[in-house]
C-alpha cells in the first residue's frame, strides 16, 4: 500500500447519525467555534499554555492516525506509513502539505523531515481571531505531525514551525529530527511536547528552510490532466505505463500504422481507442473487430464488403468496415489469428490503400488508419511461416506495448476505484467503495487475467454487495484467496499438480467462462479442453460441456 492510494470514501462512514472511522467516532468541528475557543484560551491561560494544549492535542491525534493506519494496512514502506499521515490531514481539512524527507532511519539512527503546507486550519483560526501575528501559530498541526512520525518510528520526533502563513510567509515550513538531534535553542519549544528524554543539545537549529520541490507539483497537474479513451479517463502512476502513454500521445498526431501487444485483457482496445481520439481523425469513424472471433469467409466480408449474391445469403450488397471507416480508424484486434489467405488481402489494402469487396472485379479506394493488436510473438511466428514478414513490417511500423497488470502495481487501485465507479453506474447501485482490507487482497493479487479479470472480479463482488462496501469474501475466492489452497512451488511438487491448480484458479477468477481462461492462459479452448480432460476432478462439466457440444454438431 502506499500513501497515494489512500481514498477518503474508503476510509470514512456516515450513518446513523455518526462519523466513523473504521471504529473510531469523529465529529465535524467548526472552524468558527475552534478559532473561538483558541481565543478562550489564549485569553484565560495566556499564549504559552494555550500553545502547549493545542500541541498535546494533536500529538495524540496523530499518534491515534497512525496506529489506525497500521491496523488497517499493509504498507509499502515505513516511508510510505509515513507519509499517510500527511494524505490523512488532508482528507480531514488540516493542510495542503507535502513532506520531504532528508534523513530517515527506522531502526534508530538520525531522522530529518521537512514539511511544507498551505490553506492551514489554524492559520484561518488564528487570523479571524486575533489578526496577523508575530510567531507561528500551528501548534496542533505541529503536534500532529510529531505525534504521527513518533508511533511509526517507535521513538520521539518533534517538528517545529520556522515559518507560518499567519506571520506573512507564502507558506508554513516546519522541520521535523529526533530528540538526540536538536540543539538548545530548541528546547523551550520541545517543552510544549513535555520532551525530558532530551540527552544531548547539537547544532543550532537552521532559521530558513528550502521549499519543496516543484516537480512533484508539476507531476501532480499532470496527472490531472489525465488523457481519456471512450469518455473515460485513464490515470497512470506507474513509471512503465507513463511511459506507454507518453510514447501514444506523441504517436497519436502522426498518420501511422500502429501495431499494439500485450497480454490478453490488459487494455489495448482502450489504448487503441485513445491513439485514434487524440489524432486528427478522432471526429471520424471508430470502428473496431475481432479477427479471431469469426470465420476466415465472415472475416473477409466483414472487412471488405460483398456485392449481391455473391454467396449464399447475401441478398443485398454490403460495405465493409475499411469503408465504413473511411477518414477515421479501423482497430484489428488479435491480428496474429487470421489465416494466411487473409494476410494477403490485408497486405494489399496497407499496401495500395483499396479495397475489393467479395463477388466484384473492381477496386475502391479507402482512407483508413489501420491499428493492430495481438497477446501473440509475431516474430516467433513469423519464424515458424504461420505469419506473412512482409506484413509484419506493414503493421509494426510503430510498436507499443501495453505493460501487464502485475508490472504497474501503482495503477491498480485508481484503476479499481474507476471500475466501481462505472459498475455503480452500470448497474444503478449505489456508490460502491473498497474496504480497507480489500486494498491489500487486491494489490497481493498476481492478476493473470489483467484489467479484464480485475473488472469481472470487482463486479461480481459489486453485485454481490448489500451495502456498496467491497469486502474480500465478495472477491471471487481466486482472487481473495479465501478457502483455496496456496500454490506451493517447493520441490518435490510436480509440474502436472502445480498446472492443475493454476488452471482451476483461472478457471474460478473467470465464473468458469472457458473462452475466457484459454485466453488468459495463453493456449486454444480444445487445448484447454484437453487438460480438463486428462486432470480429473477439475471440471467434469468440461467434459460433459463438449461432449454435448459434439454431439449438437
Amino acid at each position: 500500500m502506499k500513501a497515494g492510494d489512500l481514498n477518503l470514501e474508503e476510509l470514512m462512514q456516515f450513518r446513523d447519525g455518526h462519523v466513523s472511522f473504521h471504529g473510531r467516532r469523529l465529529i465535524l468541528h467548526d472552524l468558527q467555534a475552534l478559532g473561538q475557543f483558541r481565543r478562550d484560551l489564549v485569553e484565560t491561560m495566556g499564549i504559552e499554555q494555550a500553545q502547549r494544549i493545542q500541541t498535546r492535542k494533536g500529538f495524540f491525534w496523530g499518534q491515534s492516525d497512525a496506529a489506525a493506519m497500521q491496523r488497517l494496512f499493509a504498507w509499502d514502506s515505513p516511508e510510505e506509513w509515513l507519509r499517510a499521515g500527511v494524505v490523512l490531514g488532508r482528507i480531514a481539512g488540516l493542510w495542503e502539505a507535502e513532506l520531504e524527507i532528508r534523513q530517515f532511519d527506522p531502526a534508530g539512527g538520525r531522522v530529518e523531515l521537512r514539511m511544507t503546507w498551505r490553506h492551514s486550519s489554524e492559520v484561518a483560526q488564528h487570523l479571524a481571531e486575533f489578526g496577523r501575528a508575530d510567531a507561528p501559530v500551528c501548534w496542533a498541526l505541529v503536534g500532529y505531525a510529531s505525534g504521527y512520525a513518533s508511533y511509526v518510528l517507535g521513538r520521539s520526533v518533534y517538528f517545529l514551525e520556522t515559518q507560518c502563513e499567519a506571520a506573512g510567509a507564502l507558506a508554513c515550513e516546519a522541520v521535523g529530527k529526533d530528540v538526540e538531534s536538536w540543539g538548545p535553542e530548541a528546547e523551550p519549544h520541545l517543552a510544549c511536547f513535555h520532551a525530558a528524554d532530551i540527552r544531548r543539545r547539537v547544532a543550532d537549529l537552521e532559521a530558513e528552510i528550502e521549499r519543496q520541490q516543484r516537480e512533484l507539483a508539476r507531476q501532480r497537474r499532470e496527472l490531472e490532466r489525465a488523457p481519456v479513451a471512450g469518455g473515460v479517463a485513464i490515470e497512470a502512476r506507474s513509471p512503465a505505463f507513463k511511459e506507454m502513454l507518453e510514447l501514444a500521445a506523441r504517436v497519436a498526431k502522426f498518420d501511422t500504422t500502429v501495431l499494439i501487444t500485450g497480454e490478453t485483457g490488459s487494455g489495448k482496445e482502450v489504448l487503441a481507442r485513445y491513439l485514434h481520439e487524440s489524432s486528427p481523425r478522432a471526429a471520424k469513424p471508430w470502428l473496431a473487430i475481432n479477427c479471431s472471433a469469426l470465420p476466415e469467409n465472415l472475416l473477409e466480408s466483414e472487412l471488405f464488403g460483398h456485392r449481391a449474391g455473391a454467396f449464399t445469403g447475401a441478398a443485398r450488397a454490403h460495405s465493409g468496415l475499411f469503408e465504413e471507416a473511411d477518414g477515421g480508424t479501423l482497430f484489428l484486434d488479435e491480428i496474429g489469428d487470421i489465416s494466411p489467405a487473409m494476410q494477403v488481402k490485408l497486405l494489399r489494402v496497407l499496401q495500395e490503400r483499396e479495397i475489393r469487396r467479395v463477388g466484384e472485379t473492381r477496386t475502391r479506394r479507402v482512407n483508413v488508419r489501420v491499428i493492430s493488436a495481438t497477446h501473440q510473438d509475431l516474430p516467433a511466428l513469423v519464424a515458424e511461416g504461420r505469419f506473412r514478414e512482409d506484413l509484419y513490417y506493414r503493421l509494426n511500423v510503430v510498436q507499443i506495448r501495453v505493460p501487464p497488470l502485475r508490472e504497474r502495481r501503482d495503477d491498480l487501485l485508481p484503476l479499481a476505484r474507476q471500475i466501481l465507479a462505472r459498475c455503480s453506474e452500470r448497474l444503478g447501485l449505489a456508490k460502491l467503495r473498497l474496504a480497507p482490507a480489500s486494498v491489500d487482497v487486491l494489490l497481493k493479487h498476481h492478476w493473470p487475467g489483467n484489467v479484464r479479470e480485475l473488472e469481472n472480479a470487482l463486479e461480481h463482488a459489486a453485485v454481490m454487495s448489500r451495502d456498496g462496501t467491497i469486502t474480500p469474501d465478495l472477491l471471487p475466492l481466486a482472487v481473495s484467496g479465501a478457502g483455496e489452497p496456496r500454490l506451493a512451488l517447493e520441490p518435490g511438487r510436480s509440474l502436472r499438480d502445480v498446472q492443475r491448480e493454476y488452471i482451476a484458479a483461472v478457471l474460478r477468477s473467470v465464473n468458469g467462462n472457458r473462452a475466457q481462461a484459454a485466453r488468459i492462459l495463453g493456449i486454444g479452448e480444445a487445448t484447454l479442453y484437453r487438460h480438463l480432460r486428462e486432470q480429473a476432478g477439475i471440471s467434469g462439466e468440461g467434459d460433459r460441456a463438449l461432449s454435448a457440444r459434439r454431439r449438437k454438431a
